[in-house]
């Protein structure tokens, strides 16, 4: 049997694993908390389409501490202790996958292996914390501090895992670079048949109406997912700034983050009429969203360390078989959508020629259907749960 453990801060990757592992023929147990930003568990509802054990817990004031970095580590450290309890009252299960926040669940993970020496530990490793503090506006002395641990506590852990899984290969590089181990790579995992191409008319009905009704018979920009330092939705503004004389376009904002309120406000400020924000959507209603638009937005900030960067919604964004316009640094995400020919990029603040794309594919229908069905070629080729379970067979019997 193997028990997969995974926060609900990133839930798509832990619950497709779960998935690629249950097509394996293997026994899966869940043990998760119940989500930050919806009511929607995974327990109830339809989001579990496989055979599965779910064991959710709550995290006392979670969205209320999740707000800020210092609450933000309080919850994981909050999440590490009610995991490992939650390891120790199941039957004894043979693996233990690890699935974020890094290196929290690995720590319940070993813990528990103190009690179970026989089970075996997977890491699924898709942030390189702690350096991502580096880029994070907090106390000088508190951040040397938390990235010092952070290193020797990777050390420590690294050093007791039995395999790590990681995104893709340049992050794969780092940490084989960093902790002498091999790495695996599954570059993302996801329903297709959830995720995938629907009309846009039929999708149009999943919206509120009073968006359902701004939006009817325009072409829609979406971005979706967290807004923060790192994703630069600032770019989003000026890009719909510079095109704000077409009226034709407009751009649909489904995320949150620390710089929405922000964002929200430069909106006002700017008078844009072609900027709309949802607010939070339930998971299982995320594809209805994604096929509401005509283009996907990706925003990276110009900042050399997210070259590593594959996000979840490009992941979700190529499944759903729309073209992909990415506002980045050359990072992994970028160069898997123009190798695909499934959209574009440009560099990260470079707004007017995010704009003259927009224009051109908003007039090229052909060419948008085309490179909606390369996106979609991406996702089935890279990241289908067959294409993950082939991995995972190799890790498990390795391991």
């Amino acid at each position: 049997m193997v028990l997969i453990q995974f926060s609900d801060f990133g839930l798509g990757r832990g619950l497709y694993i779960a998935k690629a592992l249950s097509l394996l023929g293997i026994s899966v147990t869940i043990v998760t908390n119940e989500p930050v930003y919806s009511d929607q568990r995974l327990s109830k509802g339809s989001m579990l389409n496989f055979d599965a054990k779910v064991i959710e817990f709550r995290i006392p004031y979670l969205k209320a501490l999740h707000g800020s970095i210092l609450g933000r580590l309080i919850v994981y450290v909050l999440f590490t202790l009610f995991s490992f309890f939650a390891l120790m009252e199941n039957s004894q299960p043979d693996t233990l996958y690890s699935r974020g926040p890094q290196p929290f669940t690995e720590i319940s993970c070993i813990l528990y292996k103190v009690f179970n020496r026989n089970v075996r530990i997977i890491s699924d490793t898709t942030d390189l914390w702690p350096d991502t503090l580096e880029y994070v506006e907090m106390n000088r002395v508190l951040k040397g501090l938390m990235i010092q641990q952070g290193h020797a506590i990777n050390n420590l852990v690294y050093s007791r895992v039995d395999a790590i899984v990681t995104l893709n290969e340049e992050l794969s590089k780092v940490l084989r670079e960093r902790f002498g181990r091999a790495t695996y790579v599954i570059y993302g995992v996801i329903d297709l048949d959830r995720f995938k191409s629907m009309s846009k008319s039929e999708a149009l009905e999943a919206l509120p109406l009073a968006i359902r009704n701004r939006v009817a018979g325009k072409f829609v920009i979406l971005y979706a997912g967290l807004l923060g330092p790192f994703q630069n939705p600032s770019a989003i503004v000026d890009v719909a700034k510079k095109i704000a004389d077409d009226e034709e376009v407009i751009f649909l904002i489904a995320g949150i983050g620390p710089l929405k309120a922000s964002m929200e406000q430069e909106v006002k400020k700017c008078g844009l009429n072609n900027v709309l924000f949802l607010e939070t959507q339930p998971f299982g209603k995320m594809p209805l969203i994604y096929n509401s638009a005509d283009l996907f937005l990706l925003t990276y900030a110009p900042i050399d360390f997210l070259r590593i960067g594959l996000p979840k919604k490009f992941i979700e964004y190529a499944a759903c078989g729309k073209p992909i316009l990415c506002m980045s640094p050359p990072c992994v995400a970028s160069d898997l959508c123009v190798k695909w020919e499934a959209g574009y990029r440009v560099d990260s603040l470079d707004a007017e020629n995010a704009v003259n794309l927009i224009r051109f594919l908003k007039k090229n229908e052909a060419l948008k259907v085309k490179s909606g069905e390369n996106a979609r070629q991406l996702a089935e080729a890279l990241f289908s749960p067959n294409h993950a379970a082939e991995t995972l067979k190799e890790i498990v019997c390795q391991c």
